[in-house]
């Protein structure tokens, strides 16, 4: 997704997305985004927009089906949906993949333990085998 397909306006964050075969305008209030993560007062007050945007970007799936919902129970043409109330899971955030070395203890390559055999054809000895 773009970065600047989610936005930030005043305490809401917007994304634009289909919902019920038509592309809508989604926007998640800032409490309810608090209240779903179940953020103390000093954690909420600590997040940011960027947070914010974040937590819409990996929860997609969740807001897209809120958004079904209450555009299913309230008005099926509406080309704006304001969620103000969020359940179901929270995404996990991203992590980068190889942040470190992946292998395990023992599992490290041995040294390079002396010339190859001669039947070791990746080390470039001659192919006909003289």
């Amino acid at each position: 997704m773009d970065n600047d397909a989610v936005r930030s306006s005043g305490d809401r964050t917007i994304v634009d997305m289909w919902i019920e075969g038509k592309f809508r305008s989604v926007s998640v209030t800032k409490a309810a985004i608090e209240a779903h993560l179940q953020l103390s007062d000093e954690q909420a007050a600590e997040m940011t927009d960027d947070d914010r945007r974040e937590f819409v970007r990996a929860n997609l799936k969740l807001l897209a089906a809120a958004a079904a919902d209450q555009v299913r129970d309230s008005d099926p043409d509406a080309a704006t949906v304001l969620l103000e109330r969020l359940s179901g899971p929270v995404a996990q955030p991203r992590e980068e993949r190889r942040r470190g070395d992946r292998r395990k203890g023992g599992d490290r390559r041995k040294a390079n333990l002396g010339p190859p055999s001669s039947g070791d054809r990746r080390r470039g000895g001659d192919p006909r085998g003289a």
